[in-house]
């Protein structure tokens, strides 16, 4: 299979939409839901200038088209269409592998995809893992988002624990002197550990707080590619919830700081942490 792909121009806008609907109305969607969609699969020149758009040919055919736009870290595949008679030829496949090799030397460290949820069997084959999930236009449905990795190898679990104290809106974080970023105070879990055991050694360790067990409650779980690890390595972290009365926080070990962090503040630093993000979200922060 020669497969070879072109950037979009805007002479190609109207078959790129016609390649969205006919695509996306395989799945056998009513006319009525496909009208609820048409503004978001049509391609206009704002694609062109926000992202990039290429056509797809196998043997100097044309197949479909995809989208990658750029969000710091992180490259997100806003629109993956093939013609009808190229589905489930394999033709998905080779291209996604493609887009993991662009996107690995254009120094990105994860794939981001909204499937829809007759595509989520196709994205786990390649290796995506949902982190997690948001309502549909289509009521009672929801859509998975999956993190795809740079390279050809599957995702690792990497088990960790986190703690979230929140203070006046901001979160407190932890600056890691090993990977020059700011976290959540907490670390691995080891083998055969509580995570709440792990996160009560780690706080101990990290910021000389030891921690009342019965004030600590259990918040979240976050699933997210791990910050300054290898590019397959995923974050599986239990995140706690505590409240600090008279304790005394400081900085010790390999931590440089501790600070709080309103939403806005943390989007200014120059590496953002894509779990730390996540916690953001759950919390409602990032909300305009």
């Amino acid at each position: 299979m020669k497969l070879s792909i072109q950037l979009a121009t805007i002479d190609d806008l109207g078959m790129l939409t016609q390649t969205a609907m006919l695509s996306k109305q395989v799945w056998g969607y009513s006319q009525e839901l496909m009208y609820l969609w048409k503004e978001e699969l049509t391609i206009t020149k704002e694609n062109l200038i926000k992202a990039q758009v290429y056509k797809c040919f196998v043997e100097q055919e044309y197949i479909g088209f995809f989208e990658l736009r750029g969000k710091g870290d992180y490259v997100t595949l806003e629109h993956f269409w093939l013609l009808p008679k190229c589905i489930n030829k394999g033709f998905g496949k080779e291209i996604i592998k493609q887009i993991k090799v662009m996107s690995h030397q254009l120094g990105f460290k994860y794939i981001e995809v909204y499937a829809d949820p007759n595509a989520n069997l196709f994205y786990e084959k390649m290796s995506g893992v949902c982190v997690k999930q948001i309502l549909t236009k289509v009521p009672g449905r929801m859509m998975n988002i999956y993190h795809l990795p740079v390279v050809e190898q599957q995702w690792v679990d990497l088990h960790t624990v986190g703690l979230v104290v929140v203070e006046e809106g901001k979160l407190l974080l932890a600056y890691s002197n090993n990977k020059k970023a700011w976290y959540l105070p907490g670390g691995k879990i080891d083998q055969g550990e509580e995570s709440k055991v792990a996160l009560i050694r780690e706080v101990e360790e990290e910021l000389s707080l030891s921690m009342n067990s019965d004030r600590l409650q259990y918040f979240v779980h976050i699933i997210a590619p791990a910050y300054g690890e290898k590019l397959n390595i995923m974050m599986q972290q239990d995140c706690y919830v505590y409240e600090l009365r008279d304790e005394k926080i400081k900085a010790t070990n390999e931590i440089g700081a501790v600070k709080y962090f309103s939403f806005e503040d943390y989007k200014k630093e120059e590496v953002q942490v894509p779990g730390v993000l996540m916690v953001f979200e759950v919390l409602g922060y990032t909300k305009s």
